[in-house]
């Protein structure tokens, strides 16, 4: 058995062999990418009886619980008595261990009206959460795990481990930051149709790295200017370039809203698979009160959404387009060009495209600026809202 140390970047689960995984994503103190797999934490919730007294016996019956939906089971894998504060006073609460996360809220149906029971407790709390919380360890900050590297199809080192533990508050310094922004074929101005306009240029920037990427050729002497054979091939090299520089952090302005949502659509157009996650799963779009774009193993931050959720009541402007954020947090702002002529300019005056990609590129260096500027407020932010997200007063401590 090893030990290594890493910082926490990215989280999630899967359901393996009918039993959830953790796996951490993170950066060793070597500065190599890596997942930390542990498989033993289970989902559970409390139950609090009427009569404490029957605790004991009740957590007997509860381990019978198997429920049957379709192909899937959702079951009671053990139970423990367990003393617990609730509402000032020391209770006997039953800790009910179920076989998925999904499976905690469909167990909680069956017993949450049966007359003996008096409530039913932390049910509600996120799955990597829990763990979090349970485990007391903070993302962005250097955990140990202990354990051996196992042999996993991913496309960073897999680590198993037995133990995780907080081995330093320390943030991480300097994680690897890749802003991204496209500019879309525009016949209608400022209307956008993902289905019909294609991506004409994709930037990327980061510390050490610069790139605009477009399928329409032209003299330029711009060495940060790559021309490919077609939209197809652009998405290719986009695919590509998040696996080359293999970014801590990928970051757009407004891209859970339009850049990933735009490239996700483009790539079904071509049968592209998106698979730039580190377990090479591919991008997930989530939609709820907003749309959440998530990455495996690459934090995805939307500067607009944090700018628009978080930083803008601080801010003198309250206008939280790029130029006007830019402007007031960097004293800097985008390149003035004439977006209503890039349909015609692409059409019709390919020589004109190199003050587009000046603007698609500085857009997104805009992106990457407002990112580290940003990112520690971030970082305590994440620090605080798991600090204050553990179970309400009216669950059990």
């Amino acid at each position: 058995m090893e030990s290594i140390q890493f910082y926490l970047l990215d989280i999630t689960y899967k359901i393996v062999a009918n039993k959830p995984h953790i796996y951490l994503f993170g950066r060793t103190i070597n500065n190599k990418q890596v997942c930390v797999v542990d498989d033993g934490f289970l989902p559970y919730f409390y139950v609090l009886l009427k009569n404490d007294d029957d605790a004991e016996k009740f957590a007997e019956k509860i381990e019978k619980i198997k429920i049957e939906e379709g192909k899937d089971i959702a079951e009671v894998i053990k139970t423990e008595v367990v003393e617990k504060n609730y509402l000032g006073r020391p209770r006997k609460a039953i800790r009910v261990y179920t076989n998925a996360p999904s499976c905690v809220p469909l167990v909680r149906k069956v017993i949450k009206d049966w007359i003996v029971v008096e409530s039913t407790n932390e049910y509600d709390i996120p799955f990597v959460r829990r763990y979090l919380l349970d485990k007391r360890i903070t993302p962005l900050t250097i955990l140990e795990a202990r354990g051996d590297f196992i042999s996993a199809r991913s496309k960073v080192p897999v680590f198993s481990a037995k133990e995780i533990t907080q081995f330093s508050t320390d943030s991480i310094k300097k994680p690897r930051i890749l802003a991204f922004d496209i500019e879309t074929y525009n016949p209608l101005g400022r209307r956008f149709l993902a289905d019909k306009h294609p991506i004409i240029m994709l930037a990327f920037y980061a510390d050490d790295f610069k790139k605009v990427i477009t399928w329409k050729r032209f003299e330029t002497d711009e060495s940060s200017i790559e021309f490919v054979d077609g939209e197809a091939d652009l998405i290719m090299r986009f695919k590509e370039v998040i696996e080359h520089y293999k970014p801590d952090i990928i970051t757009g302005y407004f891209s859970d809203g339009f850049d990933f949502p735009y490239i996700i659509e483009r790539a079904k157009k071509y049968g592209i698979n998106l698979d730039v996650g580190l377990d090479y799963s591919v991008i997930k779009s989530k939609k709820g009160r907003t749309r959440i774009i998530r990455v495996a193993g690459i934090v995805h931050i939307d500067v607009f959404k944090f700018v628009n959720k978080i930083l803008g009541r601080a801010l003198e402007t309250d206008n939280y387009t790029l130029s006007a954020v830019s402007t007031e947090l960097l004293d800097d702002t985008k390149e003035d060009v004439n977006l209503d002529r890039m349909a015609e300019v692409w059409d019709k005056n390919p020589d004109g495209l190199e003050e587009y990609c000046r603007y698609n590129l500085k857009d997104a260096k805009l992106t990457h600026d407002l990112c580290i500027k940003i990112f520690p407020n971030i970082e305590e932010l994440v620090k605080i809202c798991l600090l204050y997200t553990s179970p309400s007063p009216r669950d059990l401590s």
